[in-house]
């Protein structure tokens, strides 16, 4: 044995050490992130458009027990709010897209399937916005109200207007990106796409989630009044502990008050969510992320993974600010594809409220 090796034995043993711990938690998170299912968001199936008005004739609309996916679409801009708002043109805005190294925004999708497996025939019930501040290591999420009447940027019904829910029919993840990139002006080049079934699967991985309801919603949520979304127990007013089930029904709870309550709901489960994954020890964790990874779909590499774990520590149990979007008094009504009320948003003023809440700028 050389007279270096001798010298410096501990020292190369430490470093040895390391090294296998880095090449451990290296396979480790490998391992783990090929779970993931990597898709570009691209859809190249043929879109269609359904009539609204036929679809609710046909429907019936006629209790609770038949209340569908559908007809809950059907229904997303009733003819009274329409009305009450009163018609309006659609303001585009004409600003650049801003962006910032320090800031990383990643589109939220929570699509209707209610399976293991993604469909292309699926209307993006969720859609949210999360963005992580790199600098100042602080998250923030906004709601995009899915009734808001979008521009179809290209395929068959280019030009024309629809809820930007549909627009996930008409061109998947990546027709939804382009779009907020160039209607909000956000730097958005990544999306992160689950389910229904990923998401209560999710909520169960972190052992439920805590959730104060109003009256109404727990009304609602009990089969008291008429609403979309029954829990499997009974909840009461106040603080409740919901498993990935109920947390659901809690997320996509109607006709209590309104859609905008509805994304408020959804917001309030994903900050639950982080709160509660805050808490978790690795063995948790660990399932937790065999659970998961393999019922997410998105286009972040590995890489880009990897650089964003870095910041996990600092964000697990951190309150998001939020918002939604439109901003209320920014919008009216107006008919879109297949007879639909839609959102006829200011898009300028409101690109300007969303750069300022991420970015802390303004025009």
């Amino acid at each position: 044995m050389s007279k270096f090796i001798k010298k410096h034995k501990a020292l190369i043993i430490i470093v040895l050490i390391i090294l296998t711990i880095i090449i451990t938690c290296a396979v480790y998170i490998f391992s783990k992130l090929g779970k993931l299912s990597y898709h570009d968001g691209i859809v190249n199936e043929e879109p269609f458009v359904e009539d609204t008005a036929a679809t609710v004739e046909a429907s019936g609309e006629t209790g609770i027990e038949e209340q569908t996916e559908e007809n809950e679409e059907d229904n997303l801009i009733s003819d009274e709010e329409a009305e009450s708002l009163g018609e309006a043109e659609v303001i585009l805005s004409d600003r650049e897209m801003v962006s910032d190294d320090d800031v990383f925004n990643i589109l939220l999708l929570g699509t209707d399937e209610r399976s293991d497996k993604f469909s292309t025939n699926a209307r993006a019930d969720s859609i949210m916005i999360l963005s992580l501040n790199k600098r100042d290591k602080t998250m923030k999420l906004v709601s995009l109200q899915r009734g808001m009447g979008f521009p179809v940027l290209e395929g068959k019904y280019k030009g024309e207007y629809d809820w930007i829910t549909h627009l996930f029919r008409y061109g998947g993840a990546d027709l939804m990106l382009k779009s907020v990139r160039e209607v909000l002006n956000v730097d958005v080049e990544y999306y992160v796409r689950v389910n229904f079934n990923t998401f209560s699967q999710l909520i169960d991985s972190v052992g439920g989630v805590d959730v104060e309801l109003t009256a109404t919603e727990a009304a609602g949520l009990n089969g008291e009044v008429r609403t979309n979304a029954l829990t499997k127990q009974q909840v009461k007013e106040g603080l409740n502990h919901l498993d990935g089930y109920d947390a659901l029904q809690y997320s996509r709870l109607r006709y209590t008050d309104s859609d905008w309550k509805r994304v408020q709901r959804q917001r309030n489960v994903i900050q639950a969510v982080v709160s509660s994954a805050g808490d978790m020890n690795l063995l948790e964790i660990n399932d937790m992320l065999d659970t998961v990874l393999p019922l997410i779909q998105t286009n972040l590499t590995t890489t880009d993974i990897l650089g964003l774990i870095t910041y996990a520590p600092a964000v697990l149990g951190q309150e998001f600010d939020q918002m939604t979007i439109p901003a209320q008094g920014t919008y009216g009504s107006m008919k879109g594809l297949g007879g639909r009320n839609l959102y006829a948003v200011d898009f300028r003023t409101n690109s300007e409220i969303l750069h300022e809440f991420l970015y802390g700028e303004a025009e």
